[in-house]
């Protein structure tokens, strides 16, 4: 099976073409006796009309050395053509001793031998004309006589065509809905698998649950375990991953924790010389605490850990309270000016993971705007929904790169310091949530700073 040949196509191909080769073998069979059967037929139409010469020779036995015989087998004869006018008719008869009786002498090479009481067929051609031609041998009064009746196949021809078109109709209609019911009969048989197909399109990137099985033929039973069992490995060794992650974060925060209070105890009592490498170790030692952080919350924001955190009703008001406690130190030794405009609006949601949305966003404006610049934290009713939406007075991200700053680890050039994880953990725990994130100019045009907005879809 060539690559891309999907498995539908080849079930059409291998049950089509047989068929409509059984179909074309059956209209040309069909055809070919209906044609026997009409040619066999006007053959014995024909035998006829000798047979009704040889009656009249009978008939007119006593007249058989007038001068006019030949002239009563053309009247004969010409009586018969007023009977089938669209071919014409033409006849020769002699004795056994090669004397002619009547009719076109010319005709006398197509004479064939017969046997009495039977007729001999051929095909002859005159005048650029094809013609049928009878041979007849009788026993009569006048004694052994042949008989020859030749007649055109006009009326042969046109037969044949209208048969074709009689015959070809029906089998063509017949050839389309043989093939319609082809088509039907694979769309239908192949509608569970299709069904399958569904279930797993449509699935949610982060659900690793098994396929249904339920309603599906025993030929797809197999293939669907399969792909059950695939989907048990790849859950476990996610979870495995995650875990490793979350541990080793676990195991890292504390002793980096002790670490910094250690650093900011002998930093008061260094000398000036050694204060300023103390103080700039300490600032990467945050760096990396944070980072650490960040690793936690990405890996309990993934599609696996989601399952562990309760989602519960909850007020982002509260959070956004809960946020200026924690932010406000670090916004005024920025020299930032943090504002928070906190209207009721319930949610669904995570409060871990949400604090840490949360607290990425304002990191990030705090981080990113100059001093003396301000940065706004508010939270409203949107609609149906709800929004959060956090403004910064800093330079802001070009549209070209905002799809890019949501992958994990993505620094802008010229921004290096960060560990590139802050947004792509905001899109992680939005998408969570069913939110949607989006990123827009705070002023009016490029470098005016950056809004960051997430949608809800709905509210409790």
């Amino acid at each position: 099976m060539r690559a891309g040949t999907t498995l539908r196509r080849r079930l059409v191909h291998l049950l089509a073409w047989p068929l409509l080769a059984v179909l074309v073998a059956s209209a040309v069979y069909d055809y070919v006796q209906a044609l026997q059967r009409t040619q066999d037929d006007q053959d014995r139409a024909l035998a006829r009309v000798a047979i009704a010469l040889a009656s009249r020779l009978d008939v007119d036995a006593d007249d058989g050395q007038a001068d006019d015989f030949g002239l009563h087998l053309t009247r004969t004869v010409a009586a018969m053509q007023r009977a089938e006018p669209q071919d014409r008719l033409a006849f020769f008869v002699r004795h056994a001793d090669g004397s002619t009786l009547g009719g076109d002498a010319a005709l006398a090479g197509w004479i064939a031998a017969s046997e009495d009481d039977q007729a001999a067929f051929a095909d002859q051609t005159r005048g650029g004309e094809v013609w049928r031609v009878a041979s007849y041998a009788h026993e009569s009064s006048l004694g052994r006589l042949q008989i020859l009746v030749a007649e055109t196949t006009h009326r042969r021809a046109r037969q044949a065509r209208r048969l074709m078109l009689d015959t070809l109709a029906p089998n063509v209609l017949l050839v389309l809905l043989a093939l319609g019911g082809v088509l039907a009969g694979v769309r239908l048989a192949m509608r569970p698998l299709d069904t399958v197909s569904r279930r797993i399109a449509t699935r949610d990137p982060g659900d690793l649950g098994p396929v249904p099985v339920e309603g599906l033929p025993g030929e797809l039973t197999p293939f669907a375990g399969t792909i059950n069992q695939l989907l048990d490995r790849v859950r476990e060794s996610a979870a495995h991953q995650q875990a490793f992650l979350s541990n080793a974060a676990h195991q890292l925060r504390t002793p980096l924790a002790g670490i910094q209070t250690q650093l900011e105890l002998a930093e008061r009592d260094a000398p000036p010389a050694l204060r300023e490498r103390l103080t700039q170790v300490r600032a990467a030692l945050q760096r990396l605490a944070r980072s650490t952080h960040q690793m936690l919350a990405l890996a309990r924001s993934g599609p696996q850990a989601v399952q562990q955190e309760a989602l519960e009703p909850l007020d982002l008001a509260h959070l956004l309270e809960a946020a200026a406690d924690d932010w406000l130190d670090a916004a005024l030794a920025a020299g930032v000016e943090l504002q928070f405009d906190a209207r009721p609006v319930r949610v669904r949601g995570s409060r871990w993971l949400l604090r840490e949305l949360l607290a990425n966003l304002i990191h990030n404006a705090i981080q990113h705007s100059p001093r003396g610049a301000g940065v706004q934290v508010s939270c409203g009713v949107d609609g149906d929904g709800a929004r959060l939406v956090v403004e910064d007075g800093g330079p802001g991200i070009p549209a070209g790169e905002r799809a890019r700053v949501l992958e994990r680890f993505y620094q802008r050039p010229g921004r290096e310091g960060g560990s590139g994880l802050g947004l792509s953990i905001v899109d992680e725990v939005a998408r969570r949530h069913g939110a949607r994130l989006e990123l827009d100019d705070a002023g009016a045009g490029p470098g005016t700073g950056l809004r960051v907005t997430v949608r809800f879809p709905s509210r409790v």
